[in-house]
Formats: structure tokens, sequence, C-alpha cells
């Protein structure tokens, strides 16, 4: 689940930063859109345990956005961890996490670069549905600690429907 994810945001990254360069190598997604392939390095990147980490920590931490997390934001969490699996330690982790206050500028603290931070902003968007201001007002704020430009974000939220 977390390589799909990291396929999705790097190639939002991409695809904006290349824009419509002629030439430019392209793989395409369920909704026939034309997305920049990844190299196999940025593909391990984003596929180890601190990056999934960092994206458990957004949407742990985006579903705290309101001041609350709400059941339907648990289950949506619950959920993408199930798909990949989910060990003792990864639930003691989320449980923790849980119990923590929200710290938005120590999560944007600990993303390492621009591909990652497209990572971690799509875990947020995958984590909740976007219906209160507060919400509204962390993801700007989380894509602005993130540097990601607008064109990124609105791909992203194109990509996962969000």
């Amino acid at each position: 689940a977390m390589a799909v994810l990291g396929t999705l945001a790097l190639s939002a990254l991409k695809n904006w930063q290349q824009g419509s360069q002629p030439g430019a190598q392209a793989a395409v997604t369920a909704d026939g859109a034309s997305v920049p392939r990844i190299t196999e390095e940025e593909a391990r990147q984003m596929a180890t345990p601190e990056t999934a980490q960092l994206c458990l920590r957004s949407m742990i931490s985006a579903a705290k956005a309101d001041g609350q997390i709400q059941e339907d934001e648990m289950q949506r969490i619950v959920g993408k961890l199930e798909e990949g699996g989910i060990s003792q330690e990864e639930r003691q982790f989320v449980v923790q996490e849980m119990s923590k206050p929200l710290d938005l500028q120590g999560l944007i603290a600990d993303v390492p670069n621009r591909q990652i931070g497209a990572q971690v902003y799509a875990s947020a968007l995958l984590a909740i549905s976007v219906d209160t201001r507060a919400e509204q007002q962390y993801l700007q704020q989380l894509a602005s600690g993130l540097g990601l430009d607008s064109g990124t974000v609105q791909r992203l939220h194109q990509m996962v429907g969000a």
C-alpha cells in the first residue's frame, strides 16, 4: 500500500515539475491521466519503514486536525493498515500516536525531502474527508510546510479522489 501511495505522490510531483515536456517517460493511471515513471531508487526510498511511519503519523495527524479523531477517520487509518498487514509493534505505534497531541511542525520537520513530503500529504488525504475548515487549514499548512506547490497539491487531490 505504501509503495502505491509513494508512486502516486511522486508521480504527482514529477507531473507538475515536468509539465508537458515532450519525450518525458510516462505511465497511465486508471483515470487515463499520464504520469511520469519513478526510478528504482525513488521507489526504494519511498518504501522504507521510516517513510511508512511518517505516512502513518500524517494520517493520524490529519485525523486530529479538527480536534478529534472521528470514527470514520479511525476506520480509514485502520483499514489502510490492515491492507498491508499490521504487526503488534505497528499497532502499538498507532495507539501511541493517537494519544499524542497534534504536532504538525514536528511531522513537517521529520520529512526529509519533497518526494516523501508528497507521499506524506497524500497519506493525510487518504485519512480524512475534508469537510471542516480546520481540516482545510491543516492541509494548507501541511502543503506549505512540506514545500509542495499548488499544482502538485491539486494533482494529489485528483489522484486520491479527495
